[in-house]
């Protein structure tokens, strides 16, 4: 495995940690992964600098969309981001593709764990309902879970380093 996987890993370790137990991700942390990406990244040229600022970039815009839905939190964000650029061009989609599958993992995980999945599921399909049926509103949770999403980054940096490793068929097509 690249140094550059082997740090994400360390840093989603670190995070998972913080987040469990008090449900934040210190700016420090992610702060060193994007100089990590960037001095990495640097070494390897200029335009491979200019696509992990890229990277980094446009990765941020899509958490703040996310964020500014309740999604995800502003540490998960950052740590997605500078994950992303540390880990590449490469494996930035499959990195984001798994770190989506573990959060729904995380999300089923937790609702069944709190006894509050049939609630979850209703608000599910208030919301798909709509595609279906025209005039239904979805109605948000009134008191949401907040998950430790840095749980779910670590299973997409984990299932980046299974394919580069023991698991080459998680490997994805791009």
């Amino acid at each position: 495995m690249s140094l550059a996987i082997w740090i994400v890993l360390g840093a989603c370790a670190i995070a998972v940690c913080t987040d469990i137990a008090v449900r934040r991700i210190p700016n420090v942390l992610t702060a060193l992964l994007a100089i990590a990406a960037l001095a990495i990244h640097f070494k390897e040229g200029w335009a491979s600098l200019a696509i992990t600022v890229a990277i980094m970039i446009g990765v941020t815009l899509l958490g703040f969309i996310a964020f500014s839905f309740g999604w995800l939190g502003g540490g998960d964000v950052k740590l997605l981001a500078a994950g992303a650029a540390t880990l590449g061009a490469g494996d930035t989609l499959a990195f984001l593709f798994y770190t989506a599958i573990g959060g729904g993992l995380l999300a089923i995980l937790f609702a069944l764990v709190t006894g509050r999945f049939s609630l979850v599921m209703a608000s599910v399909s208030k919301i798909l309902r709509p595609l279906v049926y025209k005039g239904t509103v979805a109605v948000a949770p009134s008191k949401p879970i907040m998950l430790p999403y840095a749980i779910a980054i670590a299973f997409g940096a984990s299932a980046v380093a299974l394919s580069h490793t023991t698991a080459p068929y998680l490997r994805l097509p791009l």
